[in-house]
């Protein structure tokens, strides 16, 4: 059969394309690449949001006046940073990656990895709410918890360069470097401040790559870190002893007592006999009563939210010395007044926590230079209420955060709920790009291939492709994703020989920068014991419309994508 009598044969051995059908198809293509939009929306605002682990204000500003961070103080240098940002207790991961993208304070959700589920009766283990945690971090930055492993986060380059390229597909990243939190808690300071210096290394060479001009970047640190001494004996002994047959269970830092009504009793004697500094429990439904070694504490709330703190003794906090004169204040009050206090903003903090059904009848407190023994030998810890385990640095640059420059402090978890521009929702593709590849044999001994690639949705591919004389059709899913790594894998028809066959398939997707590597395989759909390889292609991305193609070992051609 002939069509236009020169341009396209079909024969026994399958098709020969002439150079004017292949010369007039890619402008046509040209020019629906030209007319065609790009995926996101250009006009739509950009927002890089980086979760740098266990930075307390008191370090980055040590570290940056020492010039260790120079890239962070040159970039935010025409931004702005909030110097007291103020976590919630207790201070953990934990508690602020679930509730910062809703502004949620600790009233509700998680108090600490591990509680005393009252209704089950029984402790809920640390693994769900690391599930819970992980479930709030979105699908393609959980890779990040890989990097956080000590001495892996060296490799975190890989996906920092892929951001520029993240960025324009879909507008709101979140990056997370949790390599500081652990090397902290498990190596000391040296080993913190080297994973400091590597992240501001890596940002340096990031934010080269970026348009400043139409990119928001906001980096804050979760909680802070305290170095200092161990509690000997551990904490855990010391509460046993303490309560003796009263207790149900101990999961820091909640108290859980078989006879509540002796709330007051207990925590009295837990400061005075032990290394606990202090110990809350909420006595009323508008007051919270607390104990330390030099007195009594007590807060007192309204239902307009405002809480003043009384005392007897001495005051604790030091918060008279410094002007308070028992006023009602809310808690964006509280932090401006206690900012510059070692206790920063604690009526508040403890108020609401001790709102939350899951928080034990006493909640205890270990304060640096003490830090809680949790059957491990850590150097640090932030597990207090001062300003080294919960006060952090904000770094603000971009249009869009223009409105927060003039802050000075500000509530950790109502950071990202005060800025209007930034969505959450919809920031994923309608669909992955189109394509159309053609490649062509190094030593022309094969005839031409192409793949014509459609997405129908986000996270779907369907693909028909010819090569040595052989014709697939297939379609894919990505079941994982990182901002490195797509792990596809799917089903298809392949007609070869006269014999049509069903296949599995899968292949793994690897990106960097504008470099991709696809390596891919299939087996019989009947006969899964024997896999062979179908894809193995490296290609260069010139930019979102074209690619250059090498299929190892021996083809070479391009992509058009739309």
């Amino acid at each position: 059969m002939n069509i236009g009598r020169r341009h396209l044969v079909i024969t026994r051995r399958g098709f020969k394309v002439s150079p004017y059908i292949i010369i007039h198809l890619i402008f046509i293509l040209l020019f629906l690449l030209l007319i065609s939009s790009s995926s996101y929306a250009e006009n739509k605002p950009k927002f890089l949001i980086i979760h740098l682990d266990a930075i307390s204000s008191e370090k980055f500003f040590q570290y940056l006046d020492k010039g260790y961070i120079p890239n962070m103080k040159k970039v935010f240098s025409d931004g702005h940073i909030i110097p007291y940002g103020l976590s919630l207790y207790p201070g953990g991961t934990e508690t602020i990656v679930p509730r910062i993208r809703e502004g949620l304070d600790n009233s509700t959700g998680a108090v600490g990895w591990r509680y005393y589920d009252r209704d089950k009766q029984k402790i809920i283990p640390q693994i769900d709410t690391f599930f819970h945690m992980f479930s709030r971090i979105p699908r393609r930055a959980r890779a990040g918890l890989i990097y956080g492993i000590p001495f892996l986060d060296v490799f975190n380059f890989m996906p920092m360069v892929n951001i520029p390229e993240l960025l324009d597909k879909y507008g709101v990243i979140q990056f997370y470097w949790f390599a500081t939190d652990s090397l902290a808690h498990q190596f000391g300071e040296d080993l913190y401040l080297s994973s400091t210096r590597r992240f501001d290394r890596y940002f340096g060479k990031l934010v080269s790559k970026l348009n400043l001009d139409e990119t928001n970047i906001i980096i804050y640190a979760d909680h802070g870190m305290a170095f200092g001494e161990f509690v000997d004996p551990p904490q855990t002994e010391q509460i046993k002893r303490v309560v003796g047959e009263n207790l149900i269970a101990y999961r820091h830092p909640s108290i859980y007592l078989k006879d509540p009504d002796k709330k007051d009793l207990v925590s009295q004697e837990l400061v005075n006999d032990s290394d606990i500094d202090f110990a809350f429990y909420r006595e009323s439904s508008n007051c919270v009563v607390g104990y330390s070694r030099l007195g009594k504490m007590i807060f007192e709330g309204r239902a307009d939210e405002r809480i003043r703190y009384l005392y007897e003794g001495e005051d604790t906090f030091g918060y008279y010395l410094d002007g308070y004169q028992g006023e009602w204040l809310k808690a964006s009050e509280w932090l401006s007044k206690t900012k510059e206090n070692r206790f920063p903003a604690v009526p508040p903090n403890i108020y609401n926590l001790l709102l939350n059904e899951m928080a034990g009848d006493v909640i205890m407190v270990i304060n640096p230079p003490k830090i809680p023994w949790f059957n491990l030998l850590y150097p640090a810890s932030h597990c207090g209420l001062t300003g080294k385990d919960l006060m952090v640095p904000i770094l603000l640059l971009g249009n869009e955060l223009e409105h927060l420059y003039g802050l000075e402090e500000i509530w950790l978890h109502e950071l990202l709920i005060s800025i209007p521009a930034l969505d959450f929702n919809n920031v994923e593709s309608e669909r992955e790009f189109n394509s159309l590849s053609f490649w062509g044999d190094i030593k022309e001994r094969q005839s031409p291939g192409f793949e014509l690639s459609l997405s129908p949705a986000y996270r779907w591919n369907v693909a028909l492709s010819v090569e040595d004389e052989r014709y697939s059709g297939k379609f894919e899913y990505d079941f994982y994703s990182s901002y490195v790594i797509r792990l596809w894998a799917g089903a298809g028809l392949e007609y070869q020989n006269n014999n049509l066959e069903p296949f599995l398939h899968t292949r793994i997707q690897m990106d960097f920068d504008k470099l991709q590597f696809n390596y891919g395989v299939q087996s019989h759909l009947f006969d899964l014991k024997d896999w062979e390889e179908n894809k193995k292609e490296l290609v260069y991305k010139v930019n979102n419309k074209l690619s250059f193609n090498w299929k190892i070992p021996d083809r070479i051609g391009f992509s058009l994508y739309w």
